[in-house]
């Protein structure tokens, strides 16, 4: 469990005073049900993903805050809130079939550690860890609660600090004490149950006082110190809407702060001597996380006072034993084995990670489950087989065989290719199933721990960290053996059960359709590379670096002396302080000055934007200007950037070494860096006879023409396949005039709205985005979701489906999972724009995908030498000779607009020119 830095500044735990850890089990078991994919099971099908989750967040706990006691608390019954309000909790769903299945084994991981359970008949958790935490206090114990919501807070004080799971990814968490709940929420825990009793809370049903909002609770709590003395003054209050709607609420509001304060005199003692940490029988619980496949956890226990008990030190299964190949005998008798196996599973070992870079230093091949075989061919120690034997021997029974099984098989398939070997096929990889699954961790190292219980043995037991870091070919053969072997064979292993999940969701087309094919077309890709010009990027540099010294000067004049921009510190007393800007969260080191909080900011002070401005140009300036020329390959005079297919949940490729997807092209700066990658007519580095162009291909409003399709909104589809301007035909159905009517205001509004409305947009984002007052943002948005029922009705049936199945899916059956979707505040409301824009992106990423392998297939059968460099967002750029270009632009507009039957056309809009940035667009009749 690691402490995520993105909410909170850094909290304090006395470590003098004793610590006991309550936990919220019920809590702390959904947040792990939905964190955890439901792909998670033992070797014998028990579902386990909560069982998992719960045990594996317990022992983080402690063993980051190492208490002295820990207990478990859970509902029984009815609570008393629903004898007195009946519509408590009422719109809750019920527990899962699959969670409520976990129950039995959660208890057993708990009463197996000999940890108490405290549960009362008729109270909530929540009001048994609050009668608890005071006893623990009158004790002299520090309590630390451990919860999946924030409900806990609101007992925070000098004795009772809360733990939270982070919001962003399982295994994060952030700490609570009474400073932190204030920098939340801007008061302090005692006052939380007034603020719930004025706005509500969804989580719990209650209603709260309908009409009083955040904004205005925050502000009423502010002024009075109690809900008593609002409502003695409730006549003073302004405005007038508010003070009506208190006045006529006042015994609902009363009745909202009762079922929303804890309880802490709840009929219950604690016993402190039964919840010692290390009292429990360690061999009884190996046994039980072997039983449930948990092996990963078993090093994670901690220490028992068991004096008698002898450590159980985790074994791991792996059953091969790697046999090390280096003669010819060797190598033709593997060549055998490999053209008999049903399946075979290859890996690689290299001396660096960049594809292209990289050096062969030794190919690991497994044939069964129990056969793994390490073929050394670069070792500075120790005799290796001889590479060029190896590649004459190994080659052709490798590129014949069918069923071959990797683990990012793009990585093999690339460092091969670049040693000789012949491109074989990929029939399964489990990185790519994993990714498709939604699984935590994709490394075959998590995958291991996760379903075959094994703990594989780190990398950098092999090669260290830091300074003292060797390469791989400098390990000794026997220790790279066993490791590579282990590889190969887990990989083997969990093909199977891969395999069957993605069977029972219906996701093996995409693995078999879209991600497989596509990997031999980024190999090619990533080989390829493009040109750079390092004289556009000098050019570039010196005016970059003078308008930021220009921009840094204009800073310096507004606030009256210099100061050091970069310091986070400085610049919060500069912009807080000095300036008298109002401040957001507070982080760590003090006030915040993040993008966002400063992008709040924007026309508040000249300073603002000027920071803004230099802070873009000095990140693009280090990012690009300074990097790339130290990324060109000198065999090639190119960057080779690398694509992932596994890291965005949307299905979207990044890039990396160096990144260009991030680019941004709507700025000066941004088309600069663009004209530095140029079509390559250099003599000692053309790939053509004759001279070369880059071409362009991009999607036109590919998610926009994916909403109408989804949404089957009559305006949106009639629009596209009339071929109208989508923004302009926005406007007009919103502001209600002729298409010829329209001005660029409100087109540029429908503009916002139309992209917006994809990722959640409100009000308040309309309102900052085009600077129309927040009543007109909000009246644009009634109107337009009165104009495009269709889209409402998207949404509305989007975020439904996603709170009952918990996840969202892409026209082709990509899934997004979004856990928090039922949870509340900023998690939920992000969840709920994941969901509204998974299925548009998902989409458009199986779109783009899907064209670019039909794209290398013709261009492979066509015979034309133009090359695919790039993909970036919704864009593809090849490299093509001029006399082919016409050729080109027919062969990709076609095969790019006939991907996918949708209700609306396709349209791609292409462009050529001698650099990515001095383009001339292509006008199709």
């Amino acid at each position: 469990m690691s402490a995520t830095r993105a909410d909170l500044r850094t909290v304090t735990i006395d470590s003098s005073r004793k610590r006991l850890v309550l936990v919220d089990g019920y809590g702390l078991a959904f947040r792990a049900f939905h964190a955890i994919p439901m792909s998670l099971a033992t070797a014998a099908g028990e579902l386990t993903n909560a069982t998992f989750g719960f045990s594996s967040m317990l022992l983080d706990v402690l063993r980051t805050h190492k208490p002295d006691c820990v207990l478990i608390t859970f509902d029984v019954g009815k609570s008393f809130r629903a004898e007195q309000f009946a519509e408590y909790k009422a719109h809750r769903a019920p527990m899962p079939e699959e969670m409520r299945g976990q129950l039995d084994r959660i208890r057993e991981v708990i009463a197996t550690m000999n940890i108490p359970i405290y549960e009362v008949h008729g109270f909530e958790a929540d009001d048994v860890i609050g009668t608890l935490s005071k006893q623990s206090a009158e004790q002299g114990m520090l309590a630390l609660l451990v919860t999946g919501d924030s409900d806990l807070l609101q007992l925070v004080d000098e004795n009772v600090i809360a733990v939270l799971p982070g919001a962003q990814r399982f295994g994060e968490y952030r700490i609570f004490d009474r400073q932190a709940v204030i920098d939340r929420y801007g008061f302090g825990p005692e006052r939380l149950a007034e603020f719930k009793a004025l706005v509500g809370d969804k989580s719990d049903n209650i209603p709260g006082v309908p009409g009083i909002g955040e904004k205005t609770a925050k502000a009423l709590i502010e002024q009075f110190s109690s809900l008593e003395e609002l409502f003695e003054h409730v006549d003073e209050i302004t405005p007038p809407r508010a003070r009506n709607a208190l006045a006529a609420n006042v015994g609902l509001a009363y009745q909202c702060r009762e079922l929303a304060t804890i309880v802490r005199d709840v009929p219950v003692e604690l016993e402190i001597d039964r919840c010692h940490v290390g009292d429990y029988d360690r061999e009884k619980v190996v046994e039980l996380f072997r039983t449930l496949e948990f092996r990963s956890l078993i090093q994670r226990l901690p220490d028992s006072d068991h004096a008698a008990q002898e450590a159980v030190v985790p074994q791991s299964t792996q059953q091969a034993e790697p046999v090390t190949v280096i003669d010819r005998a060797g190598l033709e008798a593997l060549a055998a084995e490999i053209a008999g196996a049903a399946v075979v599973s290859i890996d690689v070992e290299t001396d660096g990670t960049h594809p292209v870079m990289t050096t062969l230093v030794g190919i690991a091949i497994a044939t069964s489950p129990d056969k793994a075989y390490y073929v050394p061919v670069k070792h500075v120690s120790d005799p290796v087989a001889d590479p060029q034997e190896a590649l004459a021997i190994l080659n052709s029974v490798l590129k014949a065989h069918t069923n071959i099984v990797t683990h990012h098989g793009k990585f093999d398939l690339a460092v091969m290719e670049r040693h000789g070997y012949d491109r074989f096929k990929l029939n399964f990889d489990t990185m790519l199933a994993a990714y498709l699954l939604g699984e935590p961790g994709v490394g075959l190292k998590d995958l291991a721990a996760r379903h075959l219980g094994w703990e594989m043995t780190p990398i950098t037991e092999l090669i260290g960290t830091g300074r003292a870091q060797i390469t791989m070919d400098h390990v000794a053969i026997d220790t790279v053996t066993k490791y590579a072997g282990g590889d190969v064979e887990s990989t083997l292993r969990l093909q199977a059960g891969l395999q069957e999940e993605l069977v029972k969701r219906d996701q093996m087309s995409l693995l078999e359709d879209i991600e497989l094919p596509l990997v031999p077309v980024l190999v090619d890709m990533e080989r390829k590379g493009i040109a750079v010009d390092t004289s556009v990027l000098s050019d570039i540099n010196v005016q970059i670096t003078a308008q930021i010294e220009r921009l840094e000067a204009s800073i310096y004049e507004h606030v009256g002396h210099e100061f050091n921009i970069g310091s986070t510190k400085q610049l919060a007393v500069v912009l807080f302080e000095e300036l008298g800007l109002p401040s957001g969260r507070k982080n760590k080191t003090g006030l915040s000055v993040s993008q966002d909080v400063l992008d709040n900011l924007r026309g508040a002070h000249p300073v603002v934007d000027g920071i803004l401005e230099q802070r873009t140009l000095k990140k693009l300036k280090s990012t690009y200007v300074d990097s790339l020329p130290n990324q060109i390959n000198p065999a090639t005079g190119r960057v080779h950037t690398t694509y992932n297919q596994t890291i965005a949940s949307t299905g979207r490729l990044s890039s990396t070494d160096p990144n260009l997807q991030n680019i941004p092209i709507r700025t000066a700066v941004g088309r600069q860096i663009r004209r530095a990658f140029i079509a390559d007519n250099r003599p000692e580095f053309r790939r053509f006879d004759d001279d070369c162009v880059l071409f362009s291909a991009d999607y036109s409003q590919m998610e926009l023409r994916l909403m109408a399709h989804f949404s089957q909104d009559p305006t949106l589809v009639s629009a596209f396949q009339r071929g109208l301007d989508i923004h302009r035909a926005t406007a007009a159905e919103v502001f209600d005039v002729s298409l010829d009517d329209v001005t660029s205001d409100q087109r540029a509004t429908a503009k916002t709205v139309n992209f917006g409305i994809m990722y959640g947009m409100q009000a308040f984002g309309l309102s900052r985005d085009t600077g129309m007052s927040r009543p007109d943002a909000t009246k644009f948005i009634e109107r337009y979701m009165s104009q495009f029922e269709g889209v409402r009705r998207y949404l509305d049936e989007t975020l439904k489906f996603a709170q009952t199945h918990g996840y969202v899916a892409s026209l082709y059956g990509r899934r997004r999972y979004v856990p928090d979707i039922s949870g509340s505040g900023p998690r939920r409301l992000g969840a709920e724009r994941a969901a509204i824009n998974m299925p548009l992106q998902g989409t458009a990423s199986d779109i783009m995908k899907i064209a670019m392998i039909r794209v290398a297939e013709r261009l492979a059968e066509s015979g034309l030498r133009a090359e695919m460099l790039l993909q970036v967002h919704d864009e593809l750029l090849f490299e093509t000779p001029v006399s082919e270009m016409d050729a080109l632009a027919n062969l990709v507009e076609e095969t790019m607009e006939s991907v996918g039957e949708l209700s609306v056309p396709l349209e791609v809009e292409m462009s050529y020119g001698p650099s990515w940035e001095a383009m001339t667009d292509i006008i199709r009749t």
